[in-house]
C-alpha cells in the first residue's frame, strides 16, 4: 500500500470500498439475526400467554375459536343441552304420595283397641287417640306382645278391662332385622289366639306395617321385599283365622313403591303426624265395611306444559294404511312401473 503522503492508486481504492462493503453486508447480517430473535422472543411469549389464558379459561368456558375444531364446540353444546333435559326429567319424575283417603272419627276408636310398636305410639303422642285405647311399646314384636307389661299391665289384661268392640293390631316392623316372617306369622296366629279368648265378641284386624323410604332401605336392614313378604303372611293367617286384613301399606306408598316423603319421618321407617289419619280412616273403614278397603287413588304423572309445536308432517294429508310409503328406491320402482317396463328393469 502507498505511505500517506502517496496517491493512492486505483488498487488500493477497490480494496478499501470492498472491505466497506463487506463491513456494511456484515453489519446487515447481525442488525437482521437480533431483530430475527427479538421477533420469535415475542412470539413465544404471546403463546405462552395464550396457554396461560387456555389454563383459566376451563373456569371461564373460554377457549380461543382457532384451537377448537368445529365439532368440539358441537359436542359442548350437545353437552350442555342434555344435562339441562336430565335434569328437567329428573325433577318431573319425582315420586309423589298417592292419594289416599284422611278422614275418621276419633270417637269410633273410643271403642276400640290398637296394639302396636313405636309407630303405634305416634298415635297418642301425636294426640290422635287417647292413651286407653292404645296398647303400645318401642320394639314389640309379635313374639314379645304375648309377655309384654307396660306400667304394669299386660296386653291381655288391658283388652279384658276395655272390653272393646274391635282390636287392631299392627306389629312386625321391629323383628324383620332378626326374626323370619314365618316365625313372626306362627307367634301372631297364637297372639290372635289369646285375644280371641279373652274379648271373644271383640272382632280382630290385621294391619299391614308399613313401607320405609329407598334411603332407609340402602343403609337398614328393613327392606321392602321383606316388608311384602311379611305383609303377605299375614295377609294369609288372617284368612286362616277368620279376621280381616287392612292393606295400609299401599296406601303409604308413593308413586315408587317407597314410603311417600309426606309421611316418612328423617329416619325413614317412623311416620310423620299426616300419615296416621291415614291409617286411622283405612281402619274405620275396614270396620265399619266388614274388610273393604278403597285402594288409593293412581298418582298423577306430571305432564309437560310447553306449547305445541306444529311438524311438517302434521300439515301434511295422511297417508293412507292400504298404501305405506315405500322404503326403497327399487320398490318405487316397481310400485310405479308397469308390468312391461318392470321386465326390462330386471333385465
Amino acid at each position: 500500500m502507498a505511505s500517506y503522503n502517496e496517491k493512492a492508486s486505483p488498487a488500493d481504492v477497490a480494496a478499501i470500498w470492498a472491505i466497506v462493503f463487506l463491513a456494511a453486508v456484515l453489519a446487515a447480517l447481525v442488525g437482521v439475526y437480533f431483530w430475527r430473535n427479538h421477533s420469535f422472543a415475542d412470539v413465544s411469549a404471546a403463546n405462552n400467554e395464550t396457554s396461560e389464558i387456555n389454563i383459566i379459561g376451563t373456569e371461564t368456558s373460554y377457549i380461543p375459536p382457532e384451537t377448537v375444531p368445529a365439532e368440539t364446540t358441537s359436542a359442548s353444546v350437545t353437552t350442555t343441552v342434555t344435562e339441562s333435559a336430565t335434569e328437567v326429567t329428573a325433577e318431573s319424575e319425582k315420586a309423589e304420595t298417592v292419594a289416599a283417603s284422611n278422614e275418621y272419627d276419633p270417637e269410633f276408636f273410643g271403642r276400640g283397641l290398637i296394639i302396636g310398636d313405636s309407630i303405634s305410639v305416634g298415635l297418642v303422642n301425636y294426640g290422635y287417640l287417647q292413651p286407653e285405647n292404645v296398647f303400645a311399646q318401642i320394639g314389640l314384636t309379635p313374639s314379645s306382645v304375648l309377655t309384654a307389661d307396660i306400667d304394669g299391665t299386660t296386653v291381655y289384661t288391658k283388652a279384658s278391662g276395655l272390653n272393646p268392640d274391635y282390636i287392631c293390631i299392627m306389629l312386625g316392623t321391629n323383628g324383620l332385622s332378626y326374626l323370619s316372617e314365618d316365625f313372626m306369622a306362627e307367634k301372631m296366629g297364637e297372639f290372635i289366639d289369646g285375644l280371641r279368648q279373652t274379648c271373644p265378641n271383640a272382632e280382630i284386624f290385621l294391619v299391614s306395617i308399613p313401607p320405609v323410604t329407598a334411603e332407609h332401605e340402602s343403609e337398614k336392614p328393613e327392606k321392602i321385599e321383606n316388608i311384602t313378604k311379611y305383609n303377605d303372611h299375614i295377609s294369609k293367617l288372617a284368612e286362616e283365622k277368620s279376621v280381616t286384613f287392612v292393606d295400609t301399606f299401599t296406601l303409604l306408598q308413593d308413586s315408587s313403591g317407597y314410603l311417600a316423603e309426606d309421611y316418612a319421618e328423617h329416619d325413614g321407617l317412623h311416620l310423620k303426624g299426616a300419615a296416621y289419619p291415614v291409617l286411622l280412616s283405612a281402619i274405620q273403614t275396614a270396620v265399619e265395611s266388614g274388610g273393604y278397603v278403597p285402594t288409593a287413588a293412581p298418582a298423577t304423572v306430571p305432564t309437560e306444559t310447553a306449547a305445541p309445536v306444529t311438524t311438517i308432517s302434521e300439515t301434511l294429508p295422511a297417508v293412507p294404511d292400504e298404501a305405506p310409503a315405500p322404503e326403497t328406491v327399487e320398490e318405487t320402482i316397481v310400485q310405479t312401473a308397469s308390468a312391461e317396463d318392470f321386465l326390462e328393469i330386471i333385465q
